[in-house]
């Protein structure tokens, strides 16, 4: 990790750092050539009041990002907040047992007594580690959403969450593919916040094969946490303009926190202020994953032959591809060096395809060609990896050609840093 941190003495000073970091941090990516977008994320492990990931958007990534196209709000799913359908406001009616079996999951539930998702109750098992101990977690959202465990996690202070066994579903009253809050003793009911405004939902008698019809919250059960514990997915509302939400994978390749005083007050690191109280530093963490970043960018800059390095993050400005090691490609190396060029010379003694396949793959931005067709033609034929046509100059020319090359690539990558 590139990790940084910032101290400061009081919250606006964390979060004037917070935003020089959040814009410094795309100045740095768009330098790497990657297009990485920011999203509100969880803060996790770390702790603190805010957090936002960098993310690169990529079908390979391990995480799921919600991106509004209208008002431009991102967040990763874990945190997403959306709006939620709320069913129109009917009068309770009485409780009733009916048959179901082989209704164990919300599709075959609903099919079975024809009605749609929304109008269930899904229960959902866990045990969760809170302050050391292992609690038993019941939670509650509605048949046509999912469970958003990070929201969970955050709504019972949870440092890790695993799923119940079925023997530790019963021990508590409940039934696997059957369960719901109705009699269940020594668990923690957690409820999404959009049960107690769905009235009459179908829910799990605690018995195989037997549902419940017509439960209301508040009549029927209760829950010790209500909080918002459904995930955002595609087509989710955006909870700031309502329009649909689309989902995106991406790679997360830095994160920045406001720690806020979580570890200085832990640690005692304190100042003494101008009013001669000691106080807490107010501490912000900044961090880019390295390996990662690396390869976001191998996976932005590629084609079918291999890698195509950003000239401000190649390994080489240049590679070297002679069709002979000798004088001549010997002191084309030793200028170019001189002049301040980062070069890779290939002198191996393979054959021209093999090196020129090589270049391909390593993916140096600028290939120097000297060969005896290059010198027929008037001497080093120069071509840009991403591009498809080279031109030559006379071998006492290259080291200027080659400079004014790497100049205009690096001109493209500041006018990126400048837009970003």
């Amino acid at each position: 990790m590139k990790d940084a941190y910032s101290l400061d003495r009081d919250e606006r000073g964390l979060d004037e750092q917070y935003s020089t970091l959040y814009k410094a941090y795309f100045k740095i990516f768009a330098r790497c050539g990657l297009p990485a977008i920011a999203v509100a994320a969880d803060v996790g492990i770390m702790g603190g009041s805010m957090a936002h990931e960098f993310m690169y958007l990529t079908p390979i990534g391990e995480d799921t990002i919600l991106i509004c196209d209208n008002c431009g709000y991102t967040a990763n799913r874990q945190v997403a907040r959306f709006r939620k359908p709320i069913p129109e406001a009917e009068e309770q009616r009485p409780g009733e047992r009916v048959p179901t079996p082989g209704t164990s999951t919300i599709q075959t539930l609903a099919g079975t007594l024809q009605v749609p998702e929304s109008s269930t109750a899904k229960a959902v098992f866990l045990v969760a580690t809170v302050e050391g101990s292992e609690r038993f977690v019941l939670a509650v959202v509605r048949g046509d959403m999912e469970l958003g465990e990070t929201k969970l996690a955050n709504a019972l202070g949870a440092s890790g969450l695993r799923p119940a066994r079925p023997e530790e579903v019963r021990a508590v009253g409940a039934e696997p593919g059957y369960g719901s809050p109705l009699g269940v003793e020594g668990a923690i009911v957690v409820v999404d916040d959009t049960i107690p405004a769905s009235p009459n939902l179908v829910a799990g008698a605690n018995e195989e094969g037997f549902h419940f019809l017509n439960v209301n919250y508040g009549r029927d059960f209760e829950a010790d946490i209500l909080a918002d514990i459904a995930a955002a997915r595609d087509g989710s509302l955006c909870p700031e303009c309502g329009d649909a939400m689309r989902a995106v994978r991406g790679v997360e390749a830095g994160n920045i926190f406001k720690l806020g005083t979580r570890y200085s007050e832990v640690l005692g690191a304190s100042f003494l202020d101008a009013d001669g109280k000691r106080k807490p530093v107010v501490m912000g963490s900044y961090g880019i994953g390295l390996g990662r970043l690396l390869a976001c960018i191998a996976e932005e800059h590629h084609d079918e032959n291999g890698l195509v390095w950003p000239i401000s993050v190649a390994p080489y400005h240049v590679h070297i591809v002679a069709a002979e090691t000798g004088e001549m490609a010997d002191g084309l190396y030793e200028r170019l060096v001189s002049a301040g060029v980062e070069v890779l010379y290939d002198d191996r003694r393979e054959s021209l395809g093999a090196k020129f396949k090589d270049a391909d793959l390593i993916g140096a931005p600028i290939r120097l060609i000297l060969t005896p067709r290059s010198l027929q033609r008037g001497g080093v034929e120069i071509k840009a990896r991403r591009g498809s046509e080279g031109f030559v100059v006379p071998i006492e020319e290259t080291v200027a050609a080659v400079r004014g090359e790497i100049s205009d690539l690096e001109a493209e990558i500041l006018l990126r840093v400048g837009s970003a």
